[in-house]
């Protein structure tokens, strides 16, 4: 039977997989990536990892997530990562509005969600847990991408489209990534050098506004104004600025695990649709990309994985039937994770990770 889950390394990781394999003490960095309900097909993945392969992993590992990768993260940084996980799987299932809903109703859910899978309870562990080190982008947003009137955010929007289209050097005029980390010192934003943006020190006032910045969707939901021990502004989804990332992470003698919806790397949010706009190999040598193969993807219901697009097109009912599908189809990664980590056969079947070679979503 044909595999669900592949594995990619990019160069440094698939030498250091060839010499030591995939061992969970060898994890420096996790990354979480944005993409919305894109990621219900990894939810049973997430499980496994936390209440499997890294259950024993008790060096300090970097979480780094933007949007519902930053919700995944701080799940991960839980006292009971998996149970945080089933309750973030369920918040956003069930997840049903009104036609035309407006931002506030949106993000009154979304803070509803973000208390059910983080709540004040466990702040505190999170924030003085010394082996997972929790990293949260957000995107403070500049002239009319501040307002919440839409036609105005519309209009910044589309104009700084225009400008990433031409370069992403240009969404210095409208964005400012604002990394919130547990650990400044040692956060992998740190070393960044030429990277524009800072980091803030996430704290008890902060943490959960942090993560709502995070996953506010522009237009969608309403921007977090004025994080407590950052910059006063308008904060929104981190991956506008970083959406699957394209930043040169690096760690010595370890890897960076990077579980992943998708066979599908762009930098931000506005590359989406730029099919030429794709990220540097050199940022990802120490890449280790655990992802659906495209056979798997293409056996879902519907031929895709879920997305935002879902909650327009599809009845409710319906919708979350198919969710709850991909869901269930998602513990395939998880099992032939399983069946590679305990066998000889992961050396074998992972392959390199070329960006420049991966295959597009079907939307």
């Amino acid at each position: 039977m044909a595999r669900s889950l592949q594995i990619l390394a990019g160069k440094r990781a698939f030498k250091h997989l060839k010499e030591h394999g995939l061992q969970a003490q060898d994890v420096k960095i996790i990354l979480g990536a944005s993409g919305g309900p894109k990621w219900f097909v990894l939810s049973r993945l997430d499980q496994y990892l936390n209440s499997e392969f890294l259950s024993q992993a008790d060096q300090s590992i970097q979480l780094v997530g933007s949007s519902i990768g930053a919700w995944r993260m701080a799940c991960y940084a839980e006292s009971d990562p998996q149970s945080a996980i089933q309750r973030l799987e369920q918040g956003y299932l069930h997840q049903r509005y009104p036609r035309k809903a407006s931002g506030a109703v949106v993000s009154a859910n979304a803070q509803t969600m973000l208390d059910e899978f983080l709540p004040d309870s466990e702040i505190n562990f999170v924030l003085k847990n010394t082996n997972r080190h929790l990293n949260i982008v957000t995107t403070r947003c500049h002239g009319w991408l501040e307002q919440e009137y839409k036609p105005k955010q519309l209009a910044g929007f589309m104009g700084s489209a225009v400008a990433n289209a031409v370069s992403r050097k240009m969404l210095n005029r409208f964005f400012e990534r604002v990394v919130f980390s547990q650990h400044m010192s040692d956060s992998p934003y740190r070393t960044l050098n030429g990277v524009p943006g800072r980091l803030s020190s996430l704290s008890q006032q902060n943490l959960k506004t942090a993560l709502l910045a995070s996953g506010s969707i522009p237009v969608v939901l309403e921007g977090v104004q004025d994080i407590s021990g950052a910059p006063s502004g308008t904060y929104r989804d981190g991956g506008l600025v970083d959406y699957h990332f394209d930043l040169p992470f690096s760690v010595e003698n370890g890897i960076i695990l990077y579980p992943h919806f998708a066979p599908l790397l762009k930098p931000g949010w506005f590359d989406k649709s730029l099919r030429w706009r794709g990220v540097n190999a050199r940022n990802y040598q120490d890449v280790v990309l655990l992802a659906p193969t495209p056979e798997f993807i293409q056996h879902l219901p519907y031929g895709k994985i879920p997305d935002r697009g879902d909650f327009k097109k599809i009845p409710d009912n319906v919708r979350e039937q198919y969710w709850k599908d991909a869901i269930k189809q998602g513990q395939r990664l998880a099992d032939d994770l399983h069946e590679l980590l305990n066998s000889d056969r992961l050396i074998v079947e992972m392959k390199e990770l070329i960006p420049s070679r991966l295959r597009s979503l079907k939307r």
